[in-house]
């Protein structure tokens, strides 16, 4: 008998036929010229598959992005710096900062604001 291939819809077709049919596997099978085994193991893919989640496609990411001021002025002490404002946040830098905790710093203000 020449082997017949199948797409996965026509295998769930042939499994709803054959339970709609009230005979068992065997005597379908046998009613129908299909494999009992191929039928078997059919079911058990097509199970699989359903019960998989489909595959989740790579969204891009938005990000808003919004203007940040930035002003210099003296400070009370007199001392040189510069005050960012962002999100409802002032940040103060003095003159002679530490980039990398300014970075930080600006970090930690960027997710408590978005």
């Amino acid at each position: 008998m020449p082997t017949v291939k199948r797409t996965n819809d026509e295998w769930r077709a042939l499994l709803t036929d054959q339970r709609a049919s009230g005979q068992s596997q065997e005597e379908w099978c046998a009613a129908n010229g299909v494999n009992l085994f191929t039928l078997r193991d059919r079911a058990s893919r097509l199970k699989k598959m359903d019960r998989m989640p489909e595959p989740q496609t790579a969204q891009p990411k938005t990000v808003s992005v919004g203007w940040v001021e930035v002003t210099s002025e003296k400070l009370p002490t007199e001392a040189a710096g510069i005050s960012i404002e962002h999100g409802g946040f002032i940040v103060t830098v003095m003159e002679s900062f530490d980039t990398e905790l300014l970075t930080e710093v600006l970090r930690a203000v960027s997710r408590a604001c978005c």
